[in-house]
């Protein structure tokens, strides 16, 4: 079977039977605990040094 060949009523019938032809939940937004916040403050800010690092160490060849 090539890439291009595929039987629409298989693919239909296999949509249906794993639920893909329903609509998705809606999503609610959460406000996050401030423990949480600044758990997710931490992670950026580690983010950024690590980014920081790398690039400094990219700039500087000795190996």
């Amino acid at each position: 079977m090539k890439r291009g060949d595929v039987n629409q009523a298989e693919l239909a019938q296999l949509l249906r039977e794993e639920g893909w032809d329903k609509p998705l939940a809606p999503v609610a937004l959460k406000t996050l605990k401030p423990w949480q916040q600044a758990v997710f403050w931490g992670l950026r800010l580690y983010i950024v040094v690590m980014l920081i690092i790398v690039i400094w160490a990219f700039g500087h060849d000795h190996f």
